[in-house]
């Protein structure tokens, strides 16, 4: 098994974040440029392995849980079943590992839009306030946590319309105001599209959701038992 050590400079420190897991990119409505995402979480030398999928089928939650990170964005609707989306990741957020969502989750576009469990029951960070923006935002204010080493810039057309919820931590803004990172527990929701190769987008996005993916929350035995996903030592390869 591959160990892999992302060293993260802070402000004038540096902080390291074992992360030697496993991660899978799911895309709704995509093409084939899923995997171009997956190459550049690959680069990073963050993980052990970073798998890519592009399908409008439900994944259930026990190939979800093959991985210790998952990564869901979506783009056209194409059939795909939202509320069932939504269901399955608010069930693998239940097994305590890191859930990360981009846009266009919260779209208000029909089919592409997630609802499901992921919305009623509170687990995404993010909650839609209209149909998305289609408009330049430049990085503004952010925490100045960790999620934001290596981010210096960023400039993002593809944006979606949203609000923080309740009991969820603002990260950073975009200059206008409209929210671009936000956690809740083991959740986090990036107002930004992951897939790059479609343009509008300039700066160090890439190393934002490498962060993100990066710097997670330990899952708890508890979680994890309850949900009948626990694990005995590290997977293997």
């Amino acid at each position: 098994m591959r160990i892999a050590v992302c060293v993260l400079a802070l402000a004038g420190s540096a902080s390291m974040a074992l992360a030697d897991g496993s991660v899978l990119v799911w895309s709704t409505g995509n093409r084939d440029t899923t995997g171009d995402v997956a190459s550049y979480l690959r680069a990073s030398g963050c993980f052990d392995s970073v798998d890519w999928v592009n399908t409008n089928v439900t994944l259930p939650l026990t190939t979800l849980a093959n991985y210790d990170r998952v990564l869901y964005f979506s783009n056209s609707s194409e059939g795909q079943d939202p509320t069932a989306i939504g269901d399955v990741l608010a069930d693998y957020a239940d097994t305590g590992r890191r859930l990360v969502l981009g846009v266009f989750s919260w779209a208000e576009q029909g089919g592409n839009t997630l609802g499901g469990r992921l919305i009623s029951d509170g687990y995404s960070p993010f909650v839609s306030q209209g149909g998305s923006l289609y408009s330049t935002g430049t990085l503004g204010t952010t925490d100045g946590s960790f999620y934001w080493a290596g981010v210096n810039s960023l400039s993002e057309f593809y944006r979606d319309n949203v609000a923080v919820i309740g009991g969820a931590t603002l990260h950073g803004s975009y200059a206008d105001g409209v929210p671009l990172l936000a956690t809740k527990g083991n959740v986090a929701a990036l107002n930004t599209f992951v897939d790059f190769t479609w343009g509008g987008v300039s700066g160090d996005q890439q190393q934002l959701v490498i962060n993100v993916l990066c710097n997670i929350p330990a899952p708890s035995t508890a979680a994890m038992a309850a949900a009948g996903m626990l694990l005995v030592g590290r997977r293997r390869r």
